[in-house]
């Protein structure tokens, strides 16, 4: 049997799940709200486009379609995402925020470059020092909230 076929055969996504979520102490809500924002970036990233396109929402969707419909399939292992109320439940918390960012987010990018009260904010964030400190801030707070999660 080649190795792709037996990892595969031993792979149970349902169980990596429950890894994760014990792994990060992150309740399940959480996890689909945060997965759903790390598919997005991801997905614009590897797509080469802004966040607020509708390609890696697309993204987005499929990966949470395929998730939710495993979740009602699966019978290896009991949980009780099984039902159609949690699946429901699961695809709008993992939704939310990048159809936010697709519905709402080219309105204020055209804010932006129209000028207005907004143009000291993008000289700030053209501002290559000012990403990098913003960045490395975000990465300590978040490396921070794990830690003493």
């Amino acid at each position: 049997m080649n190795p792709l076929a037996e990892f595969l055969d031993s792979f149970n996504w349902t169980v990596t799940k429950m890894d994760l979520g014990r792994l990060t102490g992150l309740p399940d809500d959480a996890m689909h709200v945060l997965s759903g924002m790390a598919i997005l970036t991801l997905a614009a990233f590897v797509l080469r486009r802004p966040p607020w396109s509708w390609r890696p929402w697309l993204v987005v969707l499929v990966a949470e379609t395929i998730n939710e419909l495993y979740d009602l399939v699966q019978t290896r292992f009991p949980t009780d995402e099984g039902n159609l109320r949690g699946s429901f439940h699961d695809f709008w918390l993992t939704l939310a925020w990048p159809t936010l960012i697709l519905l709402l987010y080219p309105h204020f990018v055209r804010l932006e470059h129209d000028g207005g009260i907004l143009v000291p904010l993008r000289r700030l964030w053209h501002d290559r020092a000012f990403r990098i400190g913003l960045g490395g801030g975000a990465l300590i707070g978040l490396l921070a909230s794990v830690y003493f999660w």
